[in-house]
């Protein structure tokens, strides 16, 4: 803990700085006695606390790492030193003042107390999701809240300060990471060494609060959310929210149906590299052998859907049709543009979802209709649960799909698609944490 010496009614806080390095970025074990805009000096002494030389004098604390390190105002060289390098805090001038802080910050004090919250940056997107505004992607944000004030600090020091616009729990701390919004463009991450968010407005009993909030929002059960009716061809629909694996209940004219596996799916790889696109079908078995996808030359994205389900003709099936068409930009769309076009299309990514290869960004020349293949009657149950397309990914970004079973010589079973006059609501488990 930080030094404090008896100089008749004068209190003097210091603390040792634990590296040697020319910077405006010193570390320090402990920062109890230190608040952002203190003045501060930056000492030599010796061993007997004998000030040998001032290496730098009147800076300005502008961020503070609790027990890590702060950020000065300027640059100082503290490998200068002769003796030990020290912060002296030019604002504790009494022993009150030191108590009070030190207060402020031990475990048994009131909910003033600085609460230690901070999440590594894994990922950023500048102007997003508006120009003007920054998304981090963290691994966690259980604790953070819209109008938090943060930092953003790394090894080099202070990057900017800003205030939290949202906040977004996602699905997995690998592929769907949480993400935070800020009110700011600062400097790219990637320029720094091991960038961080350091929420400084949050205090321990607000840490508490939001610990108990989390504790009773967890998978919030989520009750008869209406999916809509049948139009007699779609088989797959989404729900408003990430739900937690295994805890959908899908009921049809109030008949609970029952949850399984969705067996091998049917697929599709068109192109190679940058201008690859991958297809996999939301219809589930053999059904999602019936669909295509095709891409044609014409301007922008626009995407059409053609679905019927198979008919009964003169005692005969005849086959289903569902075909996703999609615009190639004049012969520019790239394969990134083009699957991000389908996955947007509200009922095109009922049918298929689209995936780019490498970075996206060959350009697909016209080609299909292809059908998917593959699709095989292998899964369980009536329906399915799946997962949504996130960041070009399949796996581990968050279950959002519900796809229904159907085995059309089977008719005890689902063995057509829902009809508009059959309802259907859905129970879940509200994904509140990264899972």
């Amino acid at each position: 803990m930080g030094q404090i010496n008896l100089i008749r009614t004068q209190f003097i806080a210091r603390e040792v700085i634990t590296s040697l390095i020319n910077d405006d970025k010193q570390n320090l074990a402990f920062t109890g006695y230190y608040a952002v805009g203190d003045v501060v000096d930056v000492l030599d002494i010796d061993v007997n606390n004998n000030i040998l030389s001032v290496l730098a004098s009147n800076l300005t604390i502008l961020s503070i790492a609790p027990n890590s390190f702060v950020v000065l105002s300027s640059a100082v060289d503290t490998s200068a030193a002769v003796g030990t390098p020290v912060l002296s805090c030019q604002i504790i001038d009494d022993g009150q003042e030191a108590i009070d802080r030190l207060y402020r910050r031990v475990p048994f004090a009131a909910g003033g107390i600085d609460f230690d919250l901070r999440e590594n940056v894994l990922f950023e997107v500048q102007d997003s999701p508006i120009v003007g505004q920054t998304t981090y992607s963290v691994a966690d944000t259980a604790f953070w809240r819209a109008g938090d004030t943060l930092d953003v600090l790394a090894d080099e020091g202070l990057i900017g300060s800003t205030t939290v616009v949202s906040v977004n729990v996602n699905a997995d701390a690998a592929n769907n990471l949480s993400t935070i919004v800020i009110d700011d463009v600062l400097p790219f991450v990637s320029g720094y060494t091991n960038p961080f968010l350091l929420d400084t407005s949050i205090t321990t009993q607000q840490a508490i609060e939001r610990n108990q909030e989390r504790i009773d929002g967890i998978d919030t059960p989520v009750e008869n959310e209406y999916m809509g009716i049948g139009d007699g061809a779609l088989c797959a629909f989404r729900t408003s929210q990430l739900f937690v694996q295994n805890t959908s209940k899908l009921l049809m004219d109030g008949k609970r149906l029952r949850i399984g596996t969705p067996g091998t799916r049917a697929t599709l790889t068109q192109g190679a590299g940058d201008s690859q696109l991958l297809f996999t079908s939301m219809l589930l078995g053999l059904l999602g052998n019936e669909v295509e996808i095709r891409v044609v030359a014409g301007a922008g994205y626009t995407v059409a859907v053609t679905k019927t389900f198979f008919v009964t003709s003169a005692g005969s099936l005849t086959a289903s049709l569902y075909r996703v068409t999609v615009n190639n930009n004049g012969g520019a769309g790239t394969a990134l543009a083009i699957a991000a076009a389908i996955n947007a299309n509200t009922t095109a990514r009922s049918i298929v979802q689209a995936r780019y290869g490498g970075t996206g960004l060959g350009v697909v020349s016209v080609f299909g209709p292809t059908a998917l293949t593959g699709g095989l009657d292998n899964g369980t149950g009536d329906y399915a649960e799946i997962e949504q397309v996130y960041n070009n990914l399949l796996t581990a970004t968050g279950f959002q799909w519900v796809s229904l079973h159907i085995r059309r010589n089977e008719v005890n079973r689902l063995h057509k698609p829902p009809q508009d006059d059959e309802e259907m609501c859905i129970d879940y488990r509200r994904a509140t944490e990264n899972i």
